[in-house]
């Protein structure tokens, strides 16, 4: 069977539903998880209380959390939230609504900007890259578990990750429609395709900041100096790009620096951008962190890249000028957030559309003894995880383990039955020379892996961490009342309630209190002998109430007569 290639089982599928497939997957992905759970700490509430206070201010200028403004990020994010929240209040007559939020609605906008991406990403793909290369990549993007993951959470991440992305690849369908690479349809299609990317370059900046144009013009300087071909910039529009920033940017910048302050200004534009990237105060880690992440954020598919790279080097593909900036996009954010000190997984969120393109060209490319060498290893990154769920089904771990695992060990045998289907499928299609079925074989066993996670697992955990139970136990005993909280604010104490809770940090603030005012506080916090805080202290507060919820509790607590 070496060296002949097989019709792939999936061309007897229908031609608009083959065609659309990795949309279609994945939006009946996220539908079906989105009502599936509550805001989950840290990150949800937080966006939901700043939706919730923009609505009763009746503000569309600056986000506010907890009676402040609040800097952390731009507005498009909370735009797109509150306009979603409104609209949807409206039309579902507050369905699932408290307190002028719901999650659903809140999620929404990562849907439908993770889904609208894959559509023009898997068509972008279809206009400039060869014949085959779209849809294993559309489904190797849409079955990423961070890109899946972000899709269906309140963050900003998945928005300007999406925004970027396109607005790179606006850039380069415009660099190849120039130099004679894709054909132009109609006259000086080039110059259109350049100035959307532009038009999404600024909406990113609107979204995240200034890591936009700067992660932009190091893709682009790094790509161009590759190519030896500086002099593009005066055919692409560059100054039409800075005008059209300038236009969709400043106005808010300008509008909010005047209504928050200088203070304001300066955490939004200095203290988030500059010092967070050069003195972090949170998930410091060392340079290689994101060789460790990419493992868990692009697995299974990051097994292949080995075969990858040699390909590339084997092929001389590189000397194509869309391979090029693909590798390019990919290894530059690497590079340059590696050098930085805070890092998280998702930073690197808007690289993974170009992996994803490079590997669907990797597929296309396949045959005779390389399809067989590449599906077992793709065969293998599946049996990992089947592997560690029939494991933990079968009771290895431990009693503490067993115990954990006690409420899902349902879906735990279920998630173990699909993924060990999903590698024996793999297996099999490699094994029959199938090139052309393994991503969608592969795909398939990782979206049955998410929905039925997602649905069962999302439901079984939400008890624990949704603030729901607090807020129906607290709500009474706070109403009328002054309400404060101890150190930094968890949103989630507040979100479901009518309060703000004014954020105590120091000992003195403490004393000052009456006792007709309540306070807040996770329990961890209270009992550290930190901030000024003592045995003595402590003492001078009665509990009035303690709640679990998200792995730790939340107290309510008076001071003693």
């Amino acid at each position: 069977m070496d060296g002949q290639t097989h019709a792939s089982p999936s061309g007897r599928l229908p031609a608009w539903l083959r065609a659309h497939a990795p949309e279609l997957l994945f939006a009946v992905l996220l539908l079906a998880v989105l009502p599936m759970r509550d805001l989950w700490a840290p990150d949800e509430p937080d966006f939901a209380e700043c939706v919730k206070e923009m609505r009763l201010r009746g503000d569309w200028l600056l986000p506010y959390l907890n009676g402040a403004p609040y800097s952390e990020k731009p507005i498009l994010y909370y735009w797109v939230m509150k306009a979603s929240s409104v609209l949807l209040d409206a039309l579902t007559g507050g369905l699932g609504f408290t307190q002028g939020v719901a999650a659903w609605a809140l999620r929404l906008p990562s849907v439908i900007a993770g889904v609208a991406f894959l559509s023009a990403f898997r068509r972008w793909a279809v206009r400039f890259l060869e014949p085959g290369a779209a849809e294993p990549a559309s489904l190797i993007l849409a079955t990423t578990p961070l890109w899946f993951w972000q899709s269906q959470f309140i963050q900003i991440d998945l928005l300007f990750s999406a925004l970027l992305a396109w607005s790179w690849l606006a850039w380069l369908g415009g660099y190849l429609l120039l130099r004679r690479q894709g054909g132009e349809a109609v006259p000086d299609e080039h110059r259109r395709w350049f100035l959307k990317a532009y038009v999404w370059l600024a909406l990113a900046f609107l979204a995240k900041g200034p890591l936009a144009p700067v992660l932009s013009v190091l893709v682009l300087a790094a790509f161009l100096a590759w190519q030896r071909d500086l002099a593009v910039l005066r055919r692409s529009g560059i100054v039409a790009g800075l005008v059209i920033t300038l236009v969709l940017v400043a106005p808010w910048y300008v509008a909010a620096g005047l209504r928050g302050g200088a203070h304001y200004a300066y955490e939004l534009i200095i203290f988030q951008n500059f010092e967070r990237a050069t003195k972090a105060w949170d998930h410091i880690h060392p340079w290689w962190k994101y060789f460790e992440y990419i493992l868990g954020d692009f697995f299974p598919w990051v097994l292949l890249l080995p075969a990858l790279a040699l390909h590339l080097r084997r092929e001389r593909s590189l000397g194509d000028p869309a391979k090029r900036f693909l590798l390019v996009a990919f290894l530059v954010p690497f590079a340059f957030l590696s050098a930085v000190q805070s890092k998280q997984g998702k930073y690197l969120l808007m690289s993974y559309p170009f992996l994803a393109l490079l590997l669907g060209d990797l597929f296309r490319r396949l045959e005779g003894v390389r399809i067989r060498r590449l599906g077992l290893l793709l065969a293998a990154g599946l049996a990992l995880p089947a592997l560690v769920l029939a494991a933990a089904a079968l009771g290895v771990g431990g009693v503490k383990t067993q115990a954990q695992l006690a409420p899902f060990l349902g879906p735990v045998r279920l998630l173990a039955l699909v993924m060990a289907a999903g590698t024996g499928a793999v297996a099999f299609l490699a094994w029959r020379n199938w090139a052309g079925s393994l991503v969608p074989a592969a795909a398939l066993s990782l979206g049955l892996l998410y929905l039925v996670g997602s649905t069962w697992g999302f439901r079984l955990l939400d008890p624990q961490k949704s603030y729901r139970r607090w807020t129906t136990a607290v709500q009474p005993m706070i109403a009328g009342r002054q309400v404060f909280y101890w150190q930094t604010i968890r949103s989630g104490v507040m979100v479901y309630t009518d309060h703000l809770m004014p954020e105590l940090r120091t000992a003195e603030a403490l004393e000052r209190l009456g006792p007709e005012a309540r306070l807040v506080a996770q329990r961890g916090e209270w009992e550290q002998d930190a901030w000024g805080m003592s045995p003595a202290l402590r003492a001078r507060f009665e509990v009035l109430l303690a709640v679990p919820t998200g792995g730790g509790e939340i107290l309510l607590l008076k001071k003693k007569p």
